[in-house]
């Protein structure tokens, strides 16, 4: 019989740091055409994972490095969801892998694509974090440096409860005022103002990211507990280590 702790073990035996499960009745406000019904009509819960992503490459002066650790944190958590569903097909289940992209929806004029399902409000609403003011998925222990992927399935599993803590305090608007190009209002992002600024094609036509700015600059970027936004990473490292002695 499939159990929330037995999923919850494949999950992080295929590299999930983080692993939620949510019953779809907890998806009734989602947009028509975006719910998990709308993807498979027997659900009955989802699974929701996450992988962190690497913070050093945060300050990389080259965009290739942090292009390239998260597509490869992306396509580990591709291959995890893959797996999860390939272990819940064994048990009989219907079970169905669901990446952030590709896109069915697409708004030329907006340049706003949408995925088939919501995934960092799946992760919210699995109790994987809560959605900061930059709309990010942010986590206690990792904070928004992670990659979400889900699985929509007919198992009806034991699920877990919706966090409810505070991370974005009200006078925090760090992430709103450094974004360069102004395109979020701390509920909602404009991709129009976003994508151009975010991802350019380098002159072989190969994409490159090259605005991490709201992950960047919060100061809970790697959770609660790792929040001296104004020393790099390895001072950080310096000053949690002086810490643990004597």
């Amino acid at each position: 019989m499939t159990t929330s702790a037995e999923i919850k073990k494949v999950a992080k035996r295929y590299g999930a740091d983080l692993c939620g499960i949510a019953p779809v009745e907890r998806f009734e406000n989602a947009p028509k055409g975006f719910h998990p019904y709308d993807i498979y009509p027997g659900t009955k819960s989802v699974i929701a994972i996450a992988k962190r992503e690497i913070e050093s490459t945060l300050f990389s002066k080259s965009p290739v490095t942090y292009t390239f650790a998260s597509g490869m944190v992306l396509n580990e958590v591709h291959k995890t969801i893959v797996s999860i569903a390939f272990e819940l097909e064994k048990q009989g289940h219907v079970a169905i892998p669901i990446p952030s992209e590709p896109y069915e929806f697409w708004d030329e004029a907006e340049m706003t694509g949408k995925g088939i399902l919501s995934l960092k409000h799946a992760g919210y609403l699995a109790g994987l974090g809560v959605i900061g003011k930059n709309t990010l998925l942010v986590n206690k222990e990792y904070g928004n440096l992670m990659r979400l992927g889900a699985i929509v399935t007919d198992a009806m599993l034991t699920c877990d409860p919706v966090e409810d803590f505070v991370f974005c305090k009200d006078s925090c608007n760090i992430c709103l005022k450094s974004c360069p190009a102004y395109a979020m209002d701390g509920t909602t992002v404009t991709q129009k103002r976003c994508r151009p600024n975010s991802g350019v094609k380098n002159k072989k036509g190969e994409m490159l990211y090259v605005c991490n700015t709201c992950r960047k600059v919060c100061p809970y970027r790697a959770g609660i507990n790792n929040h001296e936004v104004e020393k790099p990473l390895a001072l950080r490292k310096i000053v949690v280590a002086k810490n643990f002695v004597g």
